[in-house]
């Protein structure tokens, strides 16, 4: 199953520095394990905005918010999903 997620990113004010450099390295850790094993398509920055775009390529919706759950970040993302499927004029 193909999903579409949509993240936006919002740390509480309160949050040191220190810690929001510490969620974002385990972030990079562990959407680059994801991104490796085929399950994590995509991603593409959302220009002006502490946010991303990405393409999810798993086996069912339990599974990705398995994933999604398992985001350093999810305490502090805000995720739109959209479940895709093949158009029948796409060429791919």
């Amino acid at each position: 199953m193909k999903f579409l997620c949509r993240m936006q990113v919002k740390f509480p004010e309160s949050m040191s520095e220190e810690e929001i450099a510490g969620k974002q390295a385990a972030e990079k850790e562990y959407s680059q394990a994801l991104q490796r094993s085929g399950e994590f398509e995509a991603i593409y920055r959302v220009v002006g905005r502490y946010a991303n775009v990405s393409i999810f390529e798993v086996e069912s919706s339990e599974r990705l918010h398995e994933i999604l759950s398992g985001f350093p970040m999810f305490p502090y993302m805000d995720i739109e999903t959209t479940a895709l499927c093949k158009h029948p004029n796409s060429i791919r």
